[in-house]
């Protein structure tokens, strides 16, 4: 079980964050059973993905969404939630998408009934199957979904969701939040997110003012443990986005006690993952450091105890992105 209990009956739940780059690694092979390798190798409670497609399931049409991507006809969240044992899931899509031409993609917006996944929220109740299956040949039904996911061992009992404001005409992009009931009771808010990728940070840090007030909006009461926040934040630490959230009440976990406690780097380079096969010394990877686990303080009910980097083999070559993952105690 990865449920523990240490010798102070707290509980600990690990975390992990990734960016799966739509399943396509480093070596241009796209590969759900690569991807659902390490995620299920690692052991967590709760994932958080970037980088999700789920495309349409037209029969002979695989749809290619992103073009970076590669034709399929998978639902990737319920497919790696079904091959790493996890029993509940929610994907969110920010956009629909299509590659019309060489580096060109069409974009559509998402509705309610583009959400899906195995939970227990019940105003996130699923839409009849008729309505969700695409049908036809024009190029809405071709589209595929690309979004984030949160996959789970425990119940998901509520969910939210915030799509962010458009930065002029850059791609939409999302956050999520679920409140996880673990196996004793306790409930935990777990947020994930994708912020753009302006090279001025100007995006990110207009997204990073959104998520920290949506955080905030997050029921809590004497019930809740927090708010645990993962995603690829397409900032390095120096951005003011970091600062925005920061401000905020949110902790970076690799500036916690629990970085210099924890085996490996002390600065969370996951970013891009090829360069811990190409041997790059440690000093340098703050430079690739875009993933982050904030803690979102609630008291001292929740602690961080242990956050790495995993760079196993299978890691540095199944996505661009290394997963983060984070071990907290929860009294």
């Amino acid at each position: 079980m990865t449920q523990r209990e240490d010798v102070s009956n707290s509980l600990s739940l690990k975390v992990v964050g990734y960016n799966i780059h739509s399943c396509v690694g480093n070596d241009g092979l796209y590969s759900l059973e690569r991807i659902s390798s390490v995620v299920g190798r690692l052991d967590a409670d709760i994932v958080c993905l970037q980088e999700v497609e789920a495309n349409n399931l037209l029969p002979g049409r695989p749809s290619l969404t992103r073009i970076w991507s590669r034709c399929h006809c998978d639902d990737q969240a319920a497919s790696i939630a079904n091959l790493s044992g996890f029993e509940y899931h929610v994907f969110v899509p920010a956009i629909k998408s299509l590659v019309v031409g060489k580096l060109q993609e069409r974009h559509a917006n998402v509705s309610r009934c583009d959400v899906s996944g195995n939970h227990d929220d019940p105003d996130w109740v699923e839409e009849q199957e008729g309505e969700t299956k695409a049908s036809g040949t024009d190029l809405n039904s071709l589209m595929g979904r690309f979004g984030i996911a949160l996959l789970s061992k425990h119940p998901i009992v509520k969910l939210r969701i915030h799509t962010f404001q458009r930065y002029k005409k850059k791609t939409l992009r999302n956050a999520i939040a679920c409140l996880i009931r673990l196996p004793d009771g306790t409930l935990i808010w777990v947020a994930n997110t994708h912020l753009g990728c302006h090279f001025s940070g100007r995006e990110q840090c207009q997204q990073a003012r959104e998520l920290a007030a949506f955080v905030s909006s997050l029921e809590q009461d004497n019930e809740t443990r927090g708010v645990v926040v993962c995603g690829d934040f397409n900032s390095p630490p120096w951005f003011r986005s970091m600062k925005v959230l920061r401000d905020s009440g949110m902790c970076d976990m690799f500036e916690s006690p629990a970085a210099a406690a924890s085996s490996g780097s002390r600065y969370g380079g996951t970013f891009p993952s090829s360069c811990r096969l190409l041997g790059v010394p440690t000093c340098f990877e703050r430079l690739l450091r875009l993933d982050y686990i904030f803690l979102h303080h609630s008291g001292r009910r929740i602690v961080c105890k242990e956050v790495h980097v995993d760079d196993g083999a299978n890691s540095c070559v199944a996505s661009d992105h290394l997963p983060l993952i984070a071990v907290f105690s929860l009294h």
